[in-house]
C-alpha cells in the first residue's frame, strides 16, 4: 500500500511503498478514504508526544472495512466506520465502567504508537470500530471522530449545559472550537464566541454564536462580564489553556459555574484565590476525549444534521506534507482531510 511514512523526529513524511496490513485475532483492516490532520500531529511529527518510529501519523479516520481477524462478528467487509482514537485495554475498572480514556493499561493513540491514516490502510482493534450513518460521506466522516465528540462529551457531560446558560468557548475558531459553537447553540446556550481573528469569528457567528470577542485586543473576561451584566457564564470551555488565557476564563464564571479545560499547554499554571471555590461552588476540571458510546452519540448527532462538519479543503495523500503545512500556518479552518485514494 501507499502510506507517508515519518522515519524521524522533526523530519518529513515521504510517500512510500509498505506491505499492506493484515487482520489479527480481533481485529480489521480499514481502507482509509479520508484521514483529517490536527494541531496534535504537527506536535506527533515533533517527536513531541513519543511514540514508534518508523511511524504512519493520522487518528481522525474514516474507511470501510476490507478485511476482517478471527473472532470478528459484528464487522463485515464494506461495512463504513470511524475509528475511536484510543487503544485501550478494555478490562481496568475504567474502562470497565465507562470510561475509557483514563485506562490504567493505556497502549497510545493511532498515529502514535500503532500505525495511523496517512495511508491506504489501517488495522485496528474491532472494539475501535464506529458505525458511519448512512447520509453522512467519509470526508464528512473524520469531523466526528474528535471535532464533534470531544466539544459535545465537554458541553453535555462535563459541563451539563441547559437551555439559557450562557457558554464561553475560548478558541472557538479552532477545529474542534468552532463545532461546539454549533452544539452549545443545538443546547440552548447564549454562545460567546472567543478567538483572535475577527474574520473567523464572523464565521464563527454565521454558525451561531450570539457574541464574538476577539481576545487580542481585549480582555475577554470584562467582555464576558459585560455581556451577562455582571453575572459572568455558566460554563467555559477551554481549548487554548495558556496561563494568559486560563485566569480570564477562571474570572468569567458566574457562581456556580464550571470550567472546562480541554486545551493546554503542558506546564501552563494559573493561581487563583480558594474563596471562590466555596462561597460560590465553582468547579474546574478537565475533559479527555470520548468512550466508544460517546462516539456513537456524536456520530448520530451529524447523521441527523445537529451540527454540520466543517471542511475547508481537502488533499491527496501525497500532499500530506502541504496538509501539515498549511495547518501549522493556521490556514485550514475546520478540518481538511487527506483522501488517499484521490
Amino acid at each position: 500500500m501507499r502510506a507517508m511514512v515519518l522515519h524521524e523526529w522533526g523530519g518529513m513524511l515521504t510517500l512510500e511503498t509498505v506491505p499492506d496490513p493484515a487482520p489479527g485475532l480481533g481485529e480489521v483492516v480499514l481502507r482509509v478514504h479520508a484521514c483529517a490532520p490536527d494541531q496534535f500531529d504537527v506536535t506527533i511529527r515533533a517527536g513531541r508526544a513519543g511514540g514508534k518510529l518508523p511511524l504512519i501519523l493520522g487518528h481522525e479516520i474514516a474507511g470501510e472495512v476490507a478485511a476482517v481477524g478471527a473472532g470478528v462478528e459484528a464487522w463485515r467487509e464494506g461495512d463504513r466506520a470511524i475509528l475511536h482514537a484510543y487503544l485501550t485495554c478494555g478490562a481496568c475498572r475504567f474502562c470497565q465502567m465507562g470510561r475509557e480514556t483514563l485506562c490504567r493499561d493505556f497502549r497510545g493513540y493511532f498515529g502514535v504508537h500503532a500505525d495511523g491514516g496517512y495511508a491506504e490502510y489501517v488495522r485496528a482493534p474491532a472494539r475501535n470500530l464506529c458505525r458511519i450513518p448512512e447520509s453522512v460521506g467519509y470526508t464528512e466522516a473524520t469531523v466526528i471522530v474528535s471535532p464533534v465528540a470531544t466539544p459535545l462529551k465537554a458541553i453535555k457531560t462535563r459541563a451539563g449545559v441547559r437551555p439559557g446558560d450562557d457558554l464561553v468557548i475560548v478558541g472557538a475558531c479552532g477545529g474542534v472550537g468552532i463545532h461546539a459553537v454549533q452544539i452549545g447553540k443545538r443546547f440552548g446556550a447564549r454562545v460567546i464566541a472567543v478567538d483572535i481573528d475577527d474574520a473567523r469569528l464572523e464565521r464563527a457567528k454565521a454558525l451561531g454564536a450570539d457574541y464574538a470577542v476577539n481576545g487580542r485586543r481585549e480582555n475577554f473576561g470584562e467582555a464576558v462580564a459585560q455581556i451577562t451584566s455582571g453575572k459572568g457564564a455558566e460554563a467555559v470551555l477551554e481549548f487554548v489553556g495558556t496561563e494568559e488565557t486560563l485566569p480570564r476564563s477562571f474570572a468569567s464564571l458566574a457562581v456556580a459555574g464550571t470550567l472546562i479545560v480541554i486545551g493546554f499547554q503542558p506546564g501552563a499554571v494559573f493561581a487563583s484565590d480558594p474563596t471562590r471555590f466555596v462561597m460560590e461552588e465553582i468547579a474546574v476540571t478537565g475533559s479527555r476525549y470520548v468512550n466508544r458510546a460517546e462516539l456513537a452519540e456524536a456520530a448520530r448527532w451529524v447523521g441527523e444534521g445537529w451540527v454540520k462538519p466543517v471542511i475547508s479543503a481537502t488533499y491527496p495523500l501525497a500532499e500530506t506534507e502541504r496538509a501539515l503545512a498549511d495547518l501549522a500556518a493556521n490556514r485550514v479552518f475546520g478540518r481538511a482531510p487527506i483522501l488517499p485514494g484521490a
